[in-house]
Order: structure tokens, then sequence, then C-alpha cells
């Protein structure tokens, strides 16, 4: 082994202990698969930007470069990790030396310890996981808005406490769905434009002597800009919590619409229903039809955050250690890889589902949903204030309740009778105003304020959302295709030097 490790030889004399290689080199070369391509592309560019800069000769540069294409072309799962090598740098490193030979792969660790070659991977992989996350949630968004533009303006009931609340329309209701998946993929751009910062060219953590062009270095690797700092470069890991931050959050909203629709799945409600393709039947019961995608993804929102505290208690050290990057080089592209793949099957999810309207409705009427709208009514059209409005109606759905009557049948009359006995006073609702009142429809419809329920305001609502995913959509294809573009032109660059 000693022969083989990088470090025996020179200033240590052996290679690891076992012990060290089970518990620490081990789990390090299992992010290699993650990490593969996108330390080939490091490694890609820090090789090229060397043999620009003449600071290799033509022919050391030509066996090297080639080497690493060749790299290059091996799929992360296939590749043969070797923890008794040390960490996922010297197993490639190991494997160059091997096909080009010594003379050509010792210059790869020119200008640059094997952490950068990490940073950048790292950093290159968040950025394409962060694009691909939001390209789901933002598909994730418009299966929703999809349901909310059909029963735009369909009669519904909102639940809160799992009790009918107000009278609104199912498109209303759905679309306050589709607002947070929207913020979410916002919050995913703006991170996204901080990984684009290229971290490459730090030369340890405070440059070096090689004539690496950090801009060269930028542009190889489809970086629209720097990290200024070299050391801030090397050694930041802010920018990974608030990933992982914003992937907690999405997962929460997306496990809060989970928790709702499975309860509104259920028998006792009835509203919503999956598809086949996206429930599990019982081993036991052969009732069952068990809406299994909610809980998948319901149990992402945990593990997410979980992950964002691990992380942040591992960062409680100096500021340059690391096992910052012992963790993150872990959690951060499993995390990713999870979440795009639970947000990808929650789109699936509400676009397979179909959503009982009628169900809604019949909530909406059976549940004396327009209470609050009958309380505003006698409080706008007599004298009394709205808090005693709202106990005295309160009295009046006790009585009728207590009396087995409809609490869709209120009169003037029982208002007043109720006012007599709890106010002692003498008061007269309009009768056409508590008609209004009492249809649960006209309700929903006349709501006055921006973003209400009203008709006016959920077309407005519905069409804002369009806009902004079609905004969004065509700036993540315009980002996947340059990003696309700046692989095949570091390709392209390393292939001429290699010829």
């Amino acid at each position: 082994m000693s022969s083989q490790y990088l470090g025996a030889g020179g200033r240590l004399t052996s290679g690891p202990a076992p012990e060290l290689i089970a518990a620490g080199y081990a789990a390090e070369v299992a992010h290699g698969p993650f990490l593969a391509h996108d330390l080939s592309r490091a490694d890609l560019a820090h090789a090229v930007a060397l043999a620009e800069a003449g600071e290799i000769s033509s022919e050391r540069a030509t066996a090297l470069i080639t080497g690493l294409l060749e790299l290059h072309a091996i799929p992360g799962d296939q590749f043969p990790w070797d923890p008794e090598l040390g960490d996922a740098f010297n197993s490639r490193e190991h494997v160059l030396t091997e096909r080009v030979g010594p003379d050509a792969a010792g210059w790869l660790s020119a200008g640059r310890p094997r952490r950068e070659a990490f940073r950048v991977a790292l950093r290159l992989l968040t950025r394409s996981q962060v694009l691909a996350l939001q390209v789901a949630s933002l598909d994730a968004a418009a299966a929703m808005a999809g349901h909310a533009k059909r029963l735009a303006h369909h009669l519904g009931a909102d639940y809160t406490y799992l009790q009918p609340a107000q009278p609104t329309t199912v498109g209303h209701l759905l679309l306050s769905y589709v607002y947070p998946a929207l913020r979410d993929a916002e919050r995913l751009r703006r991170h996204y434009e901080v990984l684009d910062l290229s971290v490459a060219g730090a030369g340890g953590s405070a440059g070096s002597r090689w004539g690496l062009d950090r801009r060269r270095l930028a542009e190889l690797l489809g970086c629209s800009d720097l990290v200024p700092h070299v050391r801030d470069a090397m050694w930041q890991t802010d920018v990974y919590v608030d990933v992982l931050s914003t992937v907690a959050i999405s997962a929460t909203h997306q496990s809060q619409m989970a928790q709702d629709f499975e309860i509104l799945a259920s028998r006792e409600f009835d509203v919503v229903r999956l598809a086949d393709r996206h429930s599990r039947a019982s081993a036991l019961m052969p009732q069952k039809r068990n809406p299994y995608a909610l809980a998948v993804i319901r149990e992402a929102a945990g593990a997410a955050a979980g992950d964002v505290a691990a992380v942040l208690t591992t960062l409680h050290t100096g500021s340059a250690r690391t096992d910052h990057f012992h963790a993150l080089n872990g959690v951060v592209p499993r995390r990713l890889d999870h979440a795009i793949a639970v947000t990808r099957l929650a789109a699936e999810v509400v676009d397979g589902m179909e959503v009982d309207a009628e169900k809604l409705a019949e909530t909406a009427r059976a549940g004396f949903t327009v209470a609050a709208d009958v309380a505003d009514v006698i409080a706008k059209t007599t004298t009394l204030d709205y808090r005693r409005a709202h106990k005295l109606l309160g009295l009046v759905v006790r009585r009728r309740i207590e009396g087995g009557m409809s609490l869709q049948e209120i009169s003037p009359e029982d208002i007043a009778s109720a006012a007599r006995e709890q106010l002692d006073m003498e008061i007269r609702v309009d009768p056409n105003a508590l008609a209004s009142a009492l249809d649960p429809a006209q309700c929903a419809r006349e709501r006055l304020q921006e973003g209400s329920s009203a008709p006016d305001q959920v077309d407005r609502l519905l069409s804002e959302c369009d806009t902004r995913l079609a905004v969004a959509r065509e700036w993540t294809t315009e980002e996947a295709a340059r990003l696309e573009r700046a692989e095949v032109h570091l390709v392209e660059a390393a292939e001429r030097l290699a010829a």
C-alpha cells in the first residue's frame, strides 16, 4: 500500500491505518460517484489553464490532458474508487498516473491543493442540481396552476383546524399552493447566481506563483464571475447552508401540501384522489388504497431539516477546517439529488390527481362557511359593532343546531330574537343583504380585496402565475443551454491541446 499512497515516501513513511480507511477515507470516497464528473471538469480546466499559460511543456500538457480526457469519459459509478489510496482525488490521480506516467500526472497539482478540486467540483455540481431543482419546482407549480385554472371560479370551502372555514373558489384555494413553489424557485435562482461565481485558481488560500488566470478558469468552467477573495473562495460554507435551508423550506411546503391532500384523500373527506401510479395497496387489507407518494414527500421534509441542523453543528469550528467539507461533499449532493427526485414526484402527483370540486362546494354549503359574512351583514346594517354581532350570531347558530334546524335558513327574525335575549335590543337586519350573505357562492364573489376569491382577482392571480412561470422557465432553459455549451467548449479546448 505504501508505494501507492500519495503521502508515503515523502513526509509520511506509511499508508493510512485500516481504521482510518474505514472511518475516514471510505466515507470520502463514497462521495466520488456524485462528484466525479465535476472533479473531472475541475481537473481539465486546471490543466488547460496551465498549458495555455505556458507553465508546462506542450509534450507534458498533451499527455496530461489526454489522460484527463480518458478519465472524463468514465462514468462516476464505474470509476475504480479505492479508499486505501485516500480520498476521491487520490483515486483519480492514481488512475491518471497509471495511464500517462508520473512525469505528466504530477503536474495536475501545480498551483493548487487537492481541496481546490473538491471545492470547484462541489460548486459546479451544486449549481447544476440547484438549476434542476428549480425546474422541478416550476413543474410542480405549473401542475397545481393547471388545476386552479380549470376550477378557477368553482365554489369551494377553505379549511382551518380541519373545519370548514370561509367560502372561496377551488381555484383560489389551489393557488395558495402555487405561490410557495414559485418563491422556492426564486430562492433557488438567487443561490444559482451565487454558485455561478468561480472559486478556481485560489492557489491554496492566498494565490500562487503559477500563471493561472482565474478569469480564464471561470470561463472554462462556465462561471459568470469570481469569488473575489481566494481564501474565502476556498473555505466559504454559507452558500451551501443557504441552499440546504431553501431545500428544507421547499420540502416543508411540499410536506404541508402532502399532509393536506392526504387528509382530503381520506374517505371522510373524499375530495382528492391520487392516481393509481402514486398509490400503494395494503399488504394486509384488500380494501385499502394508500396515498404512498404523499408519505414519501412528507418524509423528505424531516430529513432535509435534519441535514441543515447537522451541517450547522459541524460548522461550529474554526473557519478553515477540512471537516466542514467532509460533511458538505456528501450531504449537499445527496440532499439535492433526493430533493430533485421528490419534487419531480410532487409535480407528477399533482398533475395526476383528481379534485372533486362538487364535494368542496357541498362542504361550502353544508358547513355554514358563510357565518363570518352574516356577522359582517349584521354589523354593516345595524347599530352593533362587529364583536357583538359575532357573539349574537353565535347564539343564533347554537339555537338552530339545538333545535335541529338548518343554518342556511337563518332569518332576520332569528337575529332579532337573539338580540332581544342577549342584548335587550331591537335590531333589524336587511333581508336582502342577509340573503346574499347566506349564499356561499355569492360571498366568494363579493370579496373586495386585492388577491381575494373575487372572479377578477382570481383571474389576475392566475395570469400573474402564468407570467412568472414563463419568465422563470425561459431563464432556466437559457442557463441549462449555457452550462451545456460551457462544458462542450472546455472539452474542445482540452482536445485542441491534446492534439
